[in-house]
């Protein structure tokens, strides 16, 4: 900005004046050079940190959200995508082609590593996606209680040490239908087009979520929420299995208690949109 042509002082002004319209000068002037000066760029919030463990559930996802458009990958490989609360800016400083180091809580000694290549909307905060074939790593379940820490770079691997000593591995017995105790509710299923809901989140169709009922679904905040509970979910009818989050309520009017309003892209994985309405069983995981 150049300098600014401010008129002077008159020659005979009295000296008090003199200072008034000297003061006066200078604040112009500074209020100027405030509005000239080019605003600075915020920085970016929400990113992982290096080394911070964090604790919150893998789910499996097969869809791309184009959050890291310079990478290639195949959902043939063991990667990953980061909730929105830890990605980063899109367009800034993000976790695209950094490392996740991933455990399971009651086995936090035996660790998995994926390249992050996606973001993950539907996610909780501390909650990631992992291709199916990394989720195979370490389960056979839709969702697990882990613990991740952003690693940067790749770390390097060796090959371990063959055992020398017999060692034997205790084998839990298995729970009917996967469920264990857990209630079973039914309903009718139905889907829904919103992006965004009564838990305050913002999500996509192509995300694995859930309206659940009104009368089940609680306050919308505080111990006795629903939001961002998952829930179980099978169609009679069907084979399929899919696990699905609580991100918003599905009004009385529409849903009776039991029933749910799956995403497009939960529905399609029992049938068609077309179908409608679906026979639904379901438990919270």
């Amino acid at each position: 900005m150049g300098n600014l042509d401010l008129p002077r002082p008159v020659d005979g002004m009295p000296q008090a004046y003199r200072g008034r319209l000297g003061a006066l000068f200078l604040m112009a002037a500074s209020i100027m050079g405030v509005m000239a000066a080019p605003a600075s760029s915020s920085s970016n919030k929400g990113i992982a940190k290096v080394n911070t463990q964090y604790k919150g559930y893998a789910t499996s996802f097969d869809d791309r959200r184009n959050a890291c458009p310079g990478i290639k990958y195949s959902f043939k490989e063991p990667i990953a995508a980061v909730n929105s609360a830890l990605f980063g800016n899109k367009k800034g400083t993000n976790l695209c082609g950094k490392y996740v180091k991933v455990s399971l809580r009651n086995k936090p000694s035996k660790t998995y590593t994926y390249k992050v290549v996606d973001i993950c909307h539907g996610c909780d905060k501390n909650s990631i996606d992992l291709s199916k074939v990394g989720m195979r790593q370490f389960s056979k379940k839709s969702i697990e209680a882990i613990k991740w820490e952003l690693v940067g770079s790749k770390p390097s691997t060796s090959k371990p040490k063959p055992k020398t000593t017999k060692t034997t591995t205790a084998v839990s017995k298995p729970t009917a239908n996967g469920n264990g105790n857990k209630k079973v509710y039914r309903g009718r299923g139905t889907w829904f087009s919103d992006t965004t809901g009564s838990c305050g989140v913002r999500f996509s169709q192509s995300d694995m979520i859930v309206a659940l009922n009104q009368e089940q679904m609680g306050a919308y905040s505080g111990s006795r929420s629903k939001c961002g509970d998952y829930i179980r979910v099978k169609a009679k009818g069907y084979s399929a299995s899919v696990v699905v989050r609580v991100v918003d309520t599905c009004p009385t009017r529409y849903c009776k208690r039991g029933a749910l309003d799956l995403s497009r892209a939960a529905f399609k994985k029992f049938a068609p949109m077309s179908k409608g309405v679906l026979e639904l069983e379901w438990s919270f995981v």
